[in-house]
């Protein structure tokens, strides 16, 4: 298979910004939330890190911190993708059901 070289085009919507947050992230109603460390995130949506993986399409919801969006809430949000991580457990990225308004990075 020959090697296929792509330009770097960033298709994003909103700006990404790699800035680490702690997070609480909610799988089912059954397991309450559970912390995981932000890595980046934009309005449209965030990468963190899991101990466990999470299936593609699945939903969770999203506890984001006041220092974050200016008022603590929790969010919507589909996977739209899961790897290992180097850090160990699972790199994990996801996107709001509905984009926030702003971030205080914007």
């Amino acid at each position: 298979m020959p090697n296929i070289i792509r330009p770097n085009i960033n298709r994003r919507q909103w700006p990404r910004h790699e800035k680490k947050y702690l997070v609480q992230i909610s799988t089912s109603l059954q397991s309450g939330y559970s912390p995981a460390t932000v890595y980046n995130f934009s309005r449209g949506g965030l990468c963190f890190v899991h101990p466990e993986p999470l299936d593609k399409g699945s939903g969770v919801m999203v506890r984001l911190p006041q220092d974050l969006v200016g008022l603590a809430r929790d969010v919507k949000a589909k996977v739209t993708w899961c790897v290992p991580s180097s850090q160990g457990g699972y790199s994990i990225g996801i996107r709001y059901e509905e984009p926030l308004l702003w971030t205080r990075y914007e």
